[in-house]
C-alpha cells in the first residue's frame, strides 16, 4: 500500500495524531506531506499536490485513491478487512 498523509503544520493536530496512531497500530508504512510553514498552504497549491480539491487537512490518499480524514480512514481499513469495528488490526487478533 502506498499511503500518503497530508497535514497542516499547526491545524487539526489531534486528527493527524489519530491517523498516525491508527496506521502505526496496523503496522502500515506511510509518508507525510506537511503544508504551512515550509510549503504553501493555499488551496490551489494543496489541490495540485494532492491531485484534487480537499476541504480540510489532514487528508489520506492510499494507492492514489482519495480516502479522506480519520473516520474515512477507519471505514476504508474496515472495508479492506484490515481492522475490526473496535479499530484493532485483524492480524493481531488472529495471532492471539
Amino acid at each position: 500500500m502506498d499511503i500518503q498523509v497530508y497535514i497542516h503544520d499547526n491545524k487539526n493536530m489531534e486528527s493527524s495524531t489519530k491517523i498516525f496512531d491508527l496506521l502505526k497500530k496496523c503496522e502500515l508504512e506511510f509518508a507525510v506531506e506537511v503544508f504551512g510553514y515550509f510549503r504553501s498552504d493555499s488551496k490551489e497549491y494543496i489541490a495540485n499536490v494532492v491531485g484534487e480539491k480537499v476541504k480540510k487537512l489532514p487528508h489520506v490518499v492510499i494507492d492514489g485513491e482519495r480516502v479522506g480524514g480519520y473516520y474515512d480512514l477507519v471505514e476504508y481499513l474496515m472495508n479492506k478487512d484490515i481492522i475490526n469495528y473496535s479499530g484493532e488490526p485483524k492480524w493481531k487478533m488472529k495471532n492471539n
